[in-house]
């Protein structure tokens, strides 16, 4: 079964222990880490890009997997299937497709918009029980298309963002994707 990823997050903090959260790109990733997660009696978060969920024949589709591979290899450890690094409009899809946790990467806009679009998914993830994370400052590098600087993020910005509930927040701290720059 597929859970939001606040309340092993809330464990883990009280347990001072880390929560996983690792990419999939096709059946035999998430197969490799379901497994291992099993085996490690350990919560996983299981990522998806935008760009990984168009591979894989679209978020329905991944949902389906993951649910099936839950039941069939007979997973007991809390699984959180996570939106990473999306769109508004692709948390919305993913929110519809029954993802249990979506980022809504929303630094590229004014941090009004931000805000706005951020608010509306607290509002509609809390009603579901779903997970949220929020992003105030880029990543460096690029992911999906999405090209950052990887610059701070503004700590009052990260705390209005902080204030509207999100479960988790991604911060701009200077960190990049991939290799980092030579200057």
């Amino acid at each position: 079964m597929l859970v939001s990823a606040k309340e092993m997050l809330q464990k883990a903090k009280e347990g001072h222990y880390a929560v996983g959260q690792f990419n999939i790109n096709n059946l035999e990733w998430t197969k490799a880490i379901l497994q291992t997660a099993e085996e490690l009696k350990s919560p996983v978060i299981l990522g998806v890009s935008e760009g990984a969920g168009k591979y894989m024949c679209g978020y329905t589709t991944v949902v389906g997997m993951v649910k099936g591979m839950i039941d069939e290899l007979g997973i007991t450890v809390p699984v959180a299937l996570h939106l990473d690094h999306g769109s508004y409009e692709g948390a919305k899809a993913c929110i519809a497709a029954g993802f249990s946790s979506v980022m809504f990467d929303g630094s590229h806009y004014p941090i009004e918009e931000n805000i706005e679009k951020t608010t509306e998914l607290v509002a509609t993830c809390e009603k579901l029980g779903l997970s949220l994370e929020a992003e105030v400052g880029s990543i460096g590098g690029e992911e999906d298309g999405v090209v950052g600087m990887g610059e701070c993020a503004d700590p009052n910005e990260c705390k209005m963002i902080a204030d509207l509930g999100v479960t988790m927040l991604a911060a701009g701290i200077g960190n990049i994707h991939g290799k980092y720059p030579a200057n």
